[in-house]
């Protein structure tokens, strides 16, 4: 993947952590892996077990996008370090960002 490709997955990471729809679903899977593991007896071994997977993989999810937009940070960073412009074009296109 080329850095324009990644700095493009960034933003749709970006996109996707800042829409509202997405943070209530996420909200709502962190809740059930709460309440799955508060339920689960101490005795069950299995049980805690699968439910600490549950709420693992919700936050490896959210994680995973986070990095994806920082990833895109850096590879638009790196994309901007080598655009052939003048100094004035920079200093508009970071402003007006």
């Amino acid at each position: 993947m080329n850095d324009a490709e990644i700095a493009k997955m960034g933003d749709d990471a970006r996109q996707v952590l800042n829409n509202p729809a997405f943070q209530q679903a996420m909200a709502q899977m962190h809740e059930l892996a709460h309440k799955a593991f508060k339920q689960t007896d101490l005795r069950d071994a299995e049980g805690l077990k699968i439910a600490r997977q549950f709420a693992s993989v919700t936050d490896d999810f959210e994680t995973i996008l986070k990095r994806m937009i920082e990833g895109g940070k850096f590879a638009q960073a790196n994309l901007d370090k080598h655009r052939d412009e003048s100094a004035m074009k920079k200093a508009a296109r970071k402003v007006f960002r």
